[in-house]
């Protein structure tokens, strides 16, 4: 059976017509829900994923609210949106799909022959161990198998709505090497409390394992965490995390990052902008991590390997580890 037309409903909510019948030809029984904590009733997961095994198609489905970066005010009648449609051609425990894949891929092809396909779409490839192209209608993502000889699965992706910083909060942030200066000094330095005085650094602290933090994701897409150093009396800035967009719940940080990296950096981009070796570098199914320590900050970046772009970037008080 053929599903590669179904890319057209992503977008759409579950309760669509067109999206109905999409499932009743998967002979997938069950509806997208948000998942809830049986005790207290709190979101476990705005996302659902619904797998036909043998037909090798898996549709992907978010609450609309938590898709725009909102809260879900009534989980049980949110409004699920199809926002994913994965085509396995390769893949454990999974039935190889054998209808046709989008933007005319073919199972068959090696990561070579892929790229020549979307070769049109070439300069918006970033690229890891996967490949991810961001297409006019949604962002393509190609996994490999046997070595980059065959696909092992096409995912097409709906991008959620862009989520960039408020233009009036944009004016107070500081600059990224000045925050980057602070590293180290006391929450009580006159320096440090002027430069975020703008974003009323006070008004925003609260309690953290481990000291305080302020949170400006929201409108900002930074973290501030201040901790106690080498059993001292006085909290010091040691963290400073900047957010890619909903990332943090909230918009992308404005400014610029460290080491000339940018968010849509690929891991490929990443590690060549940054040449020298990662103290730690790890890769998982969905993500990856990499550190770096610099005489005046330790650096980490994560990022995914779905997507190929960077989620967050942290800078450290020298001496101090990341925070996981």
């Amino acid at each position: 059976m053929d599903f590669s037309g179904s890319v057209s409903l992503l977008g759409r909510p579950s309760t669509d017509t067109e999206v109905q019948a999409l499932m009743s030809r998967l002979a997938i029984l069950r509806q997208p829900e948000v998942a809830l904590d049986e005790n207290d009733g709190s979101v476990l997961s705005a996302q659902d994923w619904l797998l036909n095994k043998k037909l090798g198609v898996e549709l992907g489905f978010e609450a609309r609210a938590h898709l725009l970066g909102q809260e879900i005010e009534d989980p049980k009648n949110e409004p699920m949106l199809l926002i994913q449609i994965y085509f396995y051609c390769e893949h454990h425990d999974v039935g190889p799909y054998r209808g046709s894949l989008p933007a005319g891929l073919v199972a068959s092809d090696s990561r070579i022959a892929t790229r020549d396909r979307l070769v049109e779409h070439e300069n918006t490839r970033r690229s890891y161990v996967r490949d991810t192209w961001e297409l006019p209608q949604f962002q393509l993502i190609v996994g490999y198998a046997n070595g980059g000889t065959n696909i092992g699965f096409v995912s097409c992706q709906l991008r959620p709505p862009p989520m960039p910083a408020d233009y009036d909060d944009i004016a107070l942030i500081p600059s990224t090497p000045n925050i980057i200066s602070a590293l180290g000094k006391k929450l009580s330095d006159p320096q440090l409390r002027l430069m975020f005085s703008p974003l009323r650094l006070e008004q925003n602290l609260e309690g953290d394992e481990g000291g305080l933090v302020a949170r400006f994701g929201t409108h900002l897409g930074l973290f501030l965490h201040f901790r106690y150093l080498d059993r001292g009396r006085d909290l010091v800035l040691t963290h400073v995390l900047f957010f890619r967009e909903y990332e943090a719940d909230g918009a992308r940080w404005p400014g610029a990052l460290p080491n000339g990296l940018h968010f849509d950096d690929s891991p490929e981009v990443v590690f060549r902008k940054i040449s020298a070796e990662p103290v730690k570098h790890h890769d998982e199914d969905f993500t990856g991590d990499a550190i770096w320590i610099f005489p005046e900050y330790t650096l980490q970046v994560l990022y995914s390997t779905m997507s190929n772009c960077i989620l967050r970037v942290q800078v450290v008080a020298p001496g101090v580890l990341p925070i996981a």
